[in-house]
């Protein structure tokens, strides 16, 4: 329980306490940290071809280098490193390894088959540069709708038809549901393949305690527990004798929440030369290394009745592994999430998924930011539109009819996943006022044929997965996620309070957020809490930072660590105050008896009592010290809603599309730091905004990454976002300690869709099905034209 009488801090406006060495540039980011002087250095040589055959690499000329201290191939790598193998337990999954240098064969382009270990950075490009490959082309399985064929170029030989993972699933009823239904509603639907493209690129610094002989490594990281334990297995080093920290992080976005081969590099030659190591990738590396991800192909067929419900859902869900399963994460998570997640706020009875994860001759996929909720949202919101345009039904009624009502909760889905609260509905009628949705609509029939501009409005009704813990990994089969997080509560002599927790700030605001809710719990002043995270030698293990899991994991963990410490304080607080433990109040880092409020202590006089210094005696059977750590698994998952409605005009000579209105109605739960909230969904608004009209990976047919720059990877700037108007309701978990549900990733699952369905309604008049990601100009043109030609074409 919430300390009582204290002044609440939970649901305030707090200001970042993160911003102002920020704004002044004092971060120290993982290039700020000062590397020793006899630091090497570190630059990969990369494969130019997306498949081909190793026939042999020549390094003598980058040997020769002057500066350049070692050059290392796969087979000298392979004498202290083991591969990398991402190991899933679920039926349908397909393991391969990984070697941190390729061996043999390439799979993508980019991936690393040498490095070079220089006395300086640029030394250790040119020396890249000279290293000498011999390479047997081979055909290459690049496409998604190609890779998934019995003719195609195999990636692994051991992984038939490129499927990494496979699984399907049907609800005991859904094939007479599906036949008794009045009428089929079908459409496919396919993303663009995106990246999370962080501000700060990938990099690592590994020191060596000659003493202790033990490897301290930084590295920017959202995972930094993981990375540790991942290090000391493929090291074979033990764990205890490695510290990984993560120093401010420019960006993660899921990105940063992999492992990844130059990390095992850098770890394993600063081991082996015993030397500090350094590597920082540049942004074409960037782009070409760290983790893709959507690339996703959903066909969809909706059973449904007269009124636009739906009686039986059938999915059949195809996504890009590419070349590798990543750490450790692997290619499951897309193809599990996307096929699992789509019946969302939906009261769907009856539900079939088929799901496949395809490996490609592409840089591997992972965790970005919302996973597959982006593109299942998309298709199964694009099918209520066509559900309403089928039937003469306005959208927005379809989805009113087929929400779960607030009378259901809490609602076991067809997937036996448990919704303990939610606002669907409400945040539906109010996304729908905010947006001036009906009138909106009588405008919009009014328009004329031959307008210059076109206008329309999209919606999206979601739930997203958030703060799942251990059942909700182990239900996925991912084993070396744990799901627990941890916090570490001491009150020091001094009575401040030092908050240690198991995750990795990377610009949520958790020095404020989690200072936040210790306040509440524990009574004490906000300004009184130091948090601290990220470094494993001090903070408590955990499952770190990524899907959305910051206040909910980590947020309970800190009220139940906070719960405990409250007890004690209490206790010798009681004895001080020489009133029954019954009487005491924490408020404001004071102990108040509560039948007395002028009659107080402190925590620094009880905490003088704790550490034993004082004249006054510790209470008989109370040990010593203020210090308490508290480990918090949550529930299978906590679930976030919203609404997002979109108003676009869409020139009808440029296709180009401006955003004219943007509404979100969203329900995280109890809210700790609204401002942090609201900032966390216009970031991710943003992104999604950029993964629907712009941002796209292009390979060309050999595999060739066509875009690999910030010049032509296009990504939203500032004229591209629109005023953002966000409103809250709060219904909190009662599944989950504090009642947080999370919000790090609806702002992009939400935004995907209600743009995609936006631009859709703008160009339903042309005739013009819109089903595809990114809506780039040209795409639209060619459907606008395509059906022009078509209506041409039955006019003659």
């Amino acid at each position: 329980m919430i300390a009582q009488g204290h002044p609440r801090s939970i649901g305030k406006h707090v200001p970042r306490r993160e911003d102002p060495y920020l704004l002044r540039g004092e971060g120290r980011f993982l290039d700020d940290i000062a590397e020793p002087k006899d630091t090497l250095f570190l630059s990969f040589a990369m494969s130019p071809h997306a498949h081909a055959r190793i026939l042999a690499i020549r390094t003598d000329a980058a040997s020769a280098l002057p500066g350049v201290v070692a050059v290392y191939t796969a087979e000298d790598m392979a004498r202290f490193v083991k591969p990398i193998r991402t190991v899933i337990e679920i039926q349908g999954y397909r393991a391969s390894s990984r070697m941190v240098l390729a061996q043999d064969e390439v799979r993508f382009v980019g991936e690393h088959v040498a490095v070079v270990v220089a006395e300086d950075p640029y030394i250790a490009q040119d020396a890249a540069e000279l290293i000498e490959v011999d390479y047997e082309p081979l055909p290459a399985a690049v496409r998604l709708e190609e890779a998934d064929s019995e003719s195609a170029p195999l990636v692994h030989e051991d992984i038939p038809r490129n499927v990494m993972f496979e699984a399907a699933f049907a609800s005991p009823d859904f094939q007479a549901a599906f036949e008794s239904a009045e009428m089929i509603v079908s459409e496919t639907f396919r993303t663009g393949r995106v990246a999370g493209v962080p501000l700060e690129p990938r990099g690592c610094l590994a020191l060596l305690d000659h003493v202790a002989d033990s490897l301290l490594f930084y590295t920017s990281t959202q995972i930094p527990h993981l990375a540790r334990t991942a290090l000391s297995e493929i090291l074979d080093f033990p764990e205890p004798r490695i510290r990984v920290v993560t120093p401010e992080v420019g960006g993660g976005f899921g990105t940063k929440a992999q492992f990844y081969t130059e990390e095992v590099v850098t770890a394993a030659l600063a081991l082996n030369l015993r030397r500090p190591i350094k590597w920082v990738q540049d942004r074409r590396e960037e782009l070409l290394t760290s983790i893709h991800a959507r690339d996703h192909i959903y066909r969809l067929e909706a059973a449904i009745d007269g009124e636009g419900r739906i009686k039986a859902l059938r999915t059949d869900l195809t996504t890009n592994a590419g070349a590798y399963s990543s750490y450790p994460f692997g290619c499951t998570l897309e193809a599990t999430g996307g096929a699992r997640m789509i019946v969302g706020p939906y009261d769907i009875r009856n539900y079939a998924f088929h799901t496949r994860a395809i490996a490609t001759h592409t840089c591997p996929s992972g965790a970005y930011r919302g996973v597959a909720q982006p593109s299942c949202f998309m298709a199964i919101e694009g099918l209520m539109d066509r559900i309403g345009r089928k039937l003469g039904i306005d959208p927005a009624t379809v989805r009113q009819r087929n929400l779960i009502r607030s009378e259901q909760l809490p609602y076991t889905n067809v997937l036996g996943v448990r919704y303990d609260t939610g606002s669907y509905e409400e945040c539906l009628r109010r996304a729908l006022e905010r947006v001036d949705y009906w009138n909106f609509r009588k405008r919009q029939a009014e328009a004329r044929d031959d307008d210059e501009v076109l206008r329309g409005i999209g919606i999206c009704c979601f739930t997203e997965v958030a703060g799942a813990g251990s059942g909700g990994w182990r239900v996925r089969g991912l084993t070396k996620v744990p799901g627990f997080d941890s916090a570490s509560i001491k009150v020091e002599p001094t009575g401040k309070v030092t908050l240690l927790v198991s995750q990795a700030a990377a610009g949520q605001g958790h020095l404020t957020t989690f200072a936040q809710v210790l306040a509440d719990y524990l009574g004490v002043k906000v300004e009184d809490v130091f948090v601290s995270e990220g470094d494993t030698a001090t903070a408590p293990y955990g499952t770190n930072t990524f899907a959305s899991r910051g206040a909910v994991a980590a947020g309970g963990a800190v009220i139940k660590a906070a719960q405990s410490l409250r007890q004690k304080i209490a206790r010798i607080a009681a004895f001080l105050l020489d009133v029954d433990v019954e009487r005491v109040e924490l408020t404001e880092s004071k102990a108040i008896d509560k039948e007395n409020p002028e009659k107080s202590v402190d925590f620094r006089q009880v905490a003088q009592i704790a550490y034993s210094m004082t004249s006054v005696a510790l209470p008989q059977g109370e040990s010593f010290g203020l210090e308490v750590v508290e480990m918090y698994d949550p529930p299978l998952a906590t679930w976030p809603n919203a609404v997002h409605a979109v108003v676009v005009a869409v020139d009808r000579r440029t296709a180009k599309v401006s955003i004219e209105k943007y509404v979100v109605v969203h329900d995280s739960g109890r809210l700790i730091n609204p401002m942090i909230v609201d900032g966390q969904i216009h970031g991710g608004i943003v992104q999604g905004i950029g993964e629907a009209l712009m941002e796209q990976i292009v390979y060309d047919e050999d595999g060739q990454m066509l875009n690999a720059n910030l010049l032509d990877y296009l990504m939203p700037m500032a004229l591209d976002v629109p005023q953002i108007d966000i409103s809250h309701i709060e219904t909190p978990s009662i599944d989950a300690l504090g009642g947080f549900k999370g919000v790090g990733e609806g702002g992009v699952i939400g935004a995907v869709p209600a743009v995609t369905n936006a631009v859709a309604d703008a160009l339903a008049r042309t005739g013009a099905n819109i089903n595809r990601l990114p809506l780039r100009p040209s795409y639209l043109l060619r459907e606008m034209r395509r059906r022009q030609l078509a209506v041409d074409g039955d006019r003659k």
